[in-house]
């Protein structure tokens, strides 16, 4: 007959679970315990002796617990047996149920027949481009990010999720909740990125994140060039309709040399064309605005010349007083607008050149029309197309290339300083340049050197100081090109030798022309885009931004991304 260890289990485990039970004492299995040999535990060999344990032997500390706590003996042999009759799992091999065959003879599931691999990589880099980089991502949202730590409505009435039941989980995210709620209100960092297969990627909107019709400025140079066409077209309007051959001999002359003027001045640049668009904005507002605004302010002005000095000085003076002060305030605030309507349009002196060149050209322009129609009156009326014809040629090929233009370029050079960089030092280049645009334009309106032939003589020192000026803006924004060029090469922003490449419009047309046309011309155009935004952004600007030239890294990094990750990556990238 068995003992009462052997009764319950198998081993010295059964004794010691039982003992509680049938009154043994706990001190025997101890003591049988060391008699006996070591054995093997948990399918392990032992050093000494090579035996493994019972069948029966499993779960001593559960069976112990069971018998400790006064449960059923026979329960706890009945559920270990169950638990060894399942398929243990075993290493690669999935665990599943005793007695659960594998099926035999049947089929494998049908598989979608997969795409070929060029076609499978092609549709793989259209996702990718039509997704930002996680780095980015927050940058690009259209609407703000939600709360994270609010419940989820789905499951929030059950699994214990706070208790609370759907319908009354808040459904707001950033809403209310004080400064910084919307990512997309920090002004210059607004930018906003089409799909890549827009036209609209080679520039970015407004270069500010603002678009020109919601700020205010664009609203005060929309009424300044209306009030200005209106006083213009009221006061050239009896002379057009009395000498209708004559205004239109005028404007078909003048018309091409607007065209010619507005080309070459933008193509004055020495990376990149001036935006059509700016150099409309400054166009009109010297052609509408200050020119309309000048002829009452000038009347004035004489009027009051006249009554103080005397009718006889105002005659021979009062041009050259009045029209410096009106005209060149007049044409530079034009310059002040656009630098508010975009305010990184304008960077610095070089910016500021070229816009206010623009005004002053388009201020000239309306202005020799107007005197093409004096001429005509101060000629008797008689031979209307002679006189267009004379006016043009001593207005336009005598003295267009050191008029208006040359004047508002020189101030227009010191308001980008003071607009590109606001110190002590660029407030003093803008107010000297503004001065010295006066003394020019009081120079060229001074009753001395009066002539045909004395119109060089006073025109030379007028186009001197504008080439100068211009040379000057030039080369420190070369300097400055080339400096940040370099730097973002060695952080490795810039691929080496791109800086090159970036500084000549001919090699970027050519790039441009070697790359096939389609998406990968377009995002090639993005990029040199974005590039030189990134250089120029150093430069400064009315509303600048540090934190821009971070972003503008960012993109020109994922833009190259998507560049070579296409089917036939260009060799330019």
């Amino acid at each position: 007959m068995r003992d009462a260890g052997e009764m319950v289990g198998h081993g010295d485990g059964g004794a010691r679970a039982a003992g509680p039970l049938l009154g043994a004492s706990p001190a025997e299995p101890r003591a049988r315990q060391r008699r006996t040999a070591p054995r093997a535990r948990h399918d392990r060999v032992h050093r000494h002796r090579a035996e493994r344990r019972p069948s029966g032997d499993g779960d001593r500390a559960a069976r112990r617990m069971g018998a400790q706590r006064g449960g059923h003996v026979p329960d706890q042999q009945r559920q270990a047996a169950q638990r060894r009759h399942r398929v243990q799992p075993q290493r690669r091999r999935p665990a599943v149920l005793a007695g659960r065959a594998e099926a035999v003879g049947r089929s494998r599931p049908h598989r979608r027949r997969r795409r070929p691999r060029a076609a499978r990589d092609r549709a793989r880099a259209r996702r990718h481009r039509a997704r930002h980089d996680r780095a980015d991502r927050a940058h690009h949202r259209t609407r703000p990010r939600r709360s994270r730590r609010r419940l989820r409505h789905r499951h929030a009435g059950r699994n214990g999720h706070g208790g609370r039941s759907a319908a009354r989980v808040r459904r707001g995210g950033r809403r209310d909740r004080g400064d910084g709620a919307d990512r997309h209100g920090h002004g210059a960092l607004a930018v906003t990125h089409e799909a890549v297969d827009d036209e609209a990627l080679t520039r970015r909107p407004a270069r500010g994140g603002v678009p020109l019709t919601r700020r205010p400025a664009f609203w005060l140079w929309a009424a300044v060039c209306l009030i200005g066409g209106w006083i213009a077209v009221t006061g050239l309007d009896a002379a057009v309709r009395a000498f209708p051959a004559g205004a239109v001999a005028g404007a078909a002359l003048l018309a091409p040399t607007l065209v010619i003027g507005v080309w070459a001045l933008r193509r004055l640049h020495p990376v990149r064309t001036r935006p059509i668009g700016y150099s409309l904005v400054a166009l009109a507002w010297g052609a509408f605005g200050a020119f309309g605004l000048a002829l009452p302010a000038n009347a004035a002005f004489q009027a009051v010349l006249s009554k103080t000095a005397g009718p006889g000085f105002n005659a021979e003076w009062g041009a050259a007083i009045a029209a410096p002060v009106n005209e060149e305030t007049l044409k530079l605030l034009g310059v002040v607008t656009l630098a508010l309507m975009a305010p990184t349009s304008i960077r610095g002196p070089l910016d500021g050149w070229g816009y206010g060149a623009l005004a002053g050209f388009g201020f000239q322009i309306a202005e020799n029309f107007l005197y093409v129609l004096n001429t005509i009156v101060l000629t008797g009326a008689t031979q209307d197309l002679h006189a267009a014809f004379f006016s043009f040629g001593g207005r336009v090929i005598g003295g267009a290339w050191w008029s208006h233009w040359a004047m508002t370029a020189i101030g227009g050079a010191g308001l980008g300083c003071l607009l590109g960089r606001a110190t002590r030092t660029t407030a003093v280049l803008a107010a000297g340049a503004f001065l010295l645009a006066m003394a020019l334009h009081a120079w060229w309106d001074a009753p001395i050197l009066m002539g045909l032939g004395m119109l060089v003589l006073k025109g030379v020192p007028i186009l001197f100081a504008a080439i100068v000026t211009y040379r000057l803006a030039r080369r420190r924004y070369l300097t400055h090109f080339r400096r940040t060029a370099y730097t973002e090469t060695v952080r490795g922003v810039f691929v080496p030798g791109e800086g090159h490449v970036l500084a000549h419009r001919k090699w970027r047309r050519k790039e441009r022309w070697e790359v096939p046309a389609g998406e990968p011309r377009r995002l090639l155009a993005r990029l040199r885009a974005t590039e030189l935004e990134l250089i120029e952004d150093g430069l400064g600007g009315l509303e600048h931004d540090p934190r821009t030239a971070d972003l503008l890294r960012g993109d020109v990094r994922r833009i190259r991304h998507h560049l070579i990750s296409g089917p036939s990556p260009p060799r330019v990238a």
